[in-house]
């Protein structure tokens, strides 16, 4: 059976440094994600076509995607905000990593994102507060870069 990146992921978030560097300091999230909750969602980049007389194609050029990472947690009885928010502005960026359940597959790894949360409520779930991280362009490299945390001896 192939080996997925699926199931509970492990959530660590860090405040970024001047220019973008990378956090002295990662804060694992304390809290269980909702269900089907953490996903990252690529925008495939604008389309760019030079069309020719009758409609064909002579070239096409695709801007790069943008990406959004997200997931929810339950405002339960006892527990605070995992980032700290000014209805729902959240000051400074971050950078974020994700670890599959499996720790030896591959995860990802965001160097740098705004973050912005909504709080929400219904009968079926009760309170809870969506956090999305909007991947910048990092210092170096992809936004969205492969990660496998270390291994622990």
């Amino acid at each position: 059976m192939a080996q997925l990146s699926w199931g509970k992921p492990s959530i660590e978030f860090g405040k970024c440094g001047a220019n973008g560097a990378a956090p002295t300091t990662w804060t694992k999230l304390a809290y269980d994600p909702v269900e089907n909750s953490t996903k990252l969602t690529p925008t495939k980049g604008e389309k760019k076509e030079a069309k020719v007389e009758g409609g064909e194609n002579e070239a096409v050029k695709y801007a790069k995607n943008t990406f959004v990472f997200e997931f929810e947690v339950r405002a339960a009885k006892g527990r605070t905000k995992p980032i700290e928010d000014s209805d729902g502005v959240v000051d400074g960026e971050y950078a974020v990593r994700l670890t599959p359940e499996d720790t030896t597959v591959e995860g990802i790894l965001i160097d740098k994102a705004t973050v912005s949360v909504e709080e929400t409520f219904d009968t079926a779930e009760g309170k809870k507060w969506k956090y999305t991280f909007d991947v910048l362009k990092p210092v170096e490299g992809n936004q969205v870069k492969p990660y496998t945390a270390p291994v622990q001896s």
